[in-house]
Parts: C-alpha cells; structure tokens; sequence
C-alpha cells in the first residue's frame, strides 16, 4: 500500500478533528481522509505555525521544508502545495517523491525575477507530477514554466458537498452573500455595486482584507464559523464572488474558487466576476452570472437581475449543484487522487 504525507503550510490537525466531529467541511483536506477506500494510506503531517513574513519566520520556513525528506522516512509519496525548496531537497533523497498541487505558482512565477523563476521551475521540475486546479493553469505550467506535460495533471478543487448542502430557502430578510480572505478578492467593486441595494449585504471575511475598503451602510461584516458560514449559505438569496483582474499584482489565481464552489454546493445562484481560472467551474448562464472583472455596474445589474428573478435563481442553483455532484466532490477528487499518487509512488 502506497504511504502518502499530505503536508501543508499550515496545520490541519485542528480541522481534521472538527470534520470529524461534523463542525467544518473536509474540502481542504482534499480527499486525505477518502484515500483507504481506494488503497492509500494518506496521512496529515503538520510542521507547526511560523509566520513566513517574520525574517526568521522566511529563514526557519525554508530550513523546514529542507529538512522534510528526512522528517518523512516511512513515507512512500508527498502531497503538497509547497514548492519552494521541498521537491527539490526529496529528489536530493530519492524519496518521497512529489506530487504537488499548484495553487498559486502562476501569479507567483509572473510576478517574479530571473532568479525566482528559475528556483520555481526547478521546484516543479524535481516533482513527479504537478496537479493544476484548471485548464488555463495547465497550460501556463507547460508553455510558461516548461513542465513535461505528460508530468501535469488538471484535477478539479473538490467541496465537501455533504457539509455544504441545499436546504430550503426562506428568508424574511432577502440579502446576498461575499466570501472571502484571499487579496484578489475585489471587495471595493462590491461595495459600489451594493450600496442601497434593496437588500442587506453579508461580508465573510478577515479585517485585514477589507482595511482599505468602504463598505456602504446596508452591509454587514465579520468572521463567522465553519456552521454559521453554512446557514448563512443555505439562507443567501444569492453569493457574489467579486475578483480583481487577471494579471493582479495579488492573490492567487485560484482566488474565489472555493466560495464559487460553496454557493454552488448550497444551491444558491452566483454572480461571479470573469477569471481566467474560474472558467472550468463557472458558466455564464448555466449555474452563474459572469460580468467584467472590476465593473461595478455589470455587477450590480446583475445581483439585481437575480434577485429579480426567483426562477432564474433556482435554475442557477440547481445547476451548481448538480455540478458539484458530478465534478467536485471530496471523494470524487480522492478517487482520483490516489492513482496519481500510486503512479508518483512507483515511479511511472
């Protein structure tokens, strides 16, 4: 049986205890806990918090992730999102072998000098296979960064649509919904497009996200749990999910999936700002509205055109859901994980 670490930035314990008190989804374990049903022992291995903005935090990061080939003798495969010095050290070693799941090294390639890049490409390189979360990903990692494509694999971000799961709208105060902590997310946009709405406004996300923003007076904003984040779902008359550009100098290209997915999961109608990597999970008309990425106007028209219109919003959600049933599910992505992993593992 193929031994995989799942090792991420930062811990998971916590939540893996919490999934399995039924208090958090299990979207971010991604198919960790599914993995024996298909023959794979997957396991957590949390490195502990630093802070990697800290200049000791940057220096103890990377010593860490050097170290990790070694802290994970008995370990057949490594899944993970770190990329900086990780796969590069365990091809040093010979094991585990690296499978990687690109989050962000797009945006993060872009952005950087010659160096970087060529630490980044090396990174890649050293790994046995690099999952991208969408098409235009995958193509940025082969034409870009110059993968072996035959290396690269497209795999859907999953949801755990148990957690997150339609119920009955009703609601005798309609509002609609923002999620969000990553720095693409264009809640500035939001703001102009909500104020006086003819509804209340929802805003889920950390201070420092929305330090810089005015949020007009029919808005409300905070941190809630992982259930009372579920309810305000299942109660949204819609979730809008704003996005900066592509190309923004902040944020990840991956920003405003996994909101995408949770609406959808919830059957809830989505109103969703143009992204090149969201185009694999949002269709304009299908199970979302889609409008020009930092256009106030084409978003408030339409939030309103969904509020609007109840049929249009059932069908929205309907059609998310169903979605995320064929395409995203945690077991889903773990059933197509683990072959990946068994192959990474016998060097295929």
């Amino acid at each position: 049986m193929t031994r995989a670490a799942f090792v991420f930035p930062n811990p998971r314990a916590a939540l893996a205890a919490e999934v399995a008190a039924g208090l958090a989804p299990d979207s971010t374990l991604l198919g960790q806990n599914h993995l024996a049903e298909h023959g794979v022992d997957g396991r957590l291995v949390d490195l502990g918090a630093l802070d990697p903005d800290q200049p000791s935090g940057r220096i103890l990061w990377h010593a860490r992730e050097l170290a990790l080939p070694w802290r994970l003798r008995g370990f057949d495969v490594a899944f993970t999102p770190l990329v900086n010095l990780f796969p590069v050290a365990a091809r040093v070693r010979r094991r585990p072998r690296i499978v990687t799941i690109e989050y962000g090294h797009a945006l993060i390639y872009e952005r950087s000098g010659a160096a970087r890049r060529s630490l980044i490409r090396a990174a890649l390189r050293s790994a046995a296979r690099v999952i991208c979360l969408g098409r235009w990903q995958h193509e940025h990692a082969v034409e870009r960064i110059g993968l072996d494509r035959e290396r690269v694999v497209t795999l859907p971000v999953p949801i755990d649509e148990r957690f997150f799961s339609p119920q009955p709208y009703a609601s005798s105060e309609p509002f609609v919904l923002t999620v969000g902590k990553d720095d693409a997310r264009d809640f500035a946009t939001f703001g102009a497009a909500v104020d006086g709405l003819d509804a209340q406004v929802q805003v889920v996300a950390p201070p420092r996200i929305l330090r810089n923003v005015s949020l007009p007076a029919n808005a409300r904003a905070g941190v809630v749990s992982h259930v009372e984040l579920r309810n305000l779902y299942a109660r949204a008359a819609a979730v809008i999910v704003p996005q900066r550009r592509d190309g923004h100098l902040y944020g990840s290209e991956g920003a405003g999936i996994t909101a995408v997915l949770e609406g959808a999961a919830s059957a809830r109608p989505l109103v969703v700002s143009e992204r090149a990597l969201l185009r694999d999970y949002v269709t304009d008309g299908e199970n979302a509205l889609v409008v020009p990425a930092e256009d106030p106007a084409a978003l408030r028209a339409a939030i309103e055109r969904v509020l609007g219109d109840a049929a249009l919003g059932e069908r929205l959600g309907a059609a998310g859901r169903a979605r995320v049933e064929r395409t995203h599910t945690t077991r889903g992505f773990a059933s197509l994980l683990a072959p990946i992993l068994e192959d990474a593992d016998a060097g295929r």
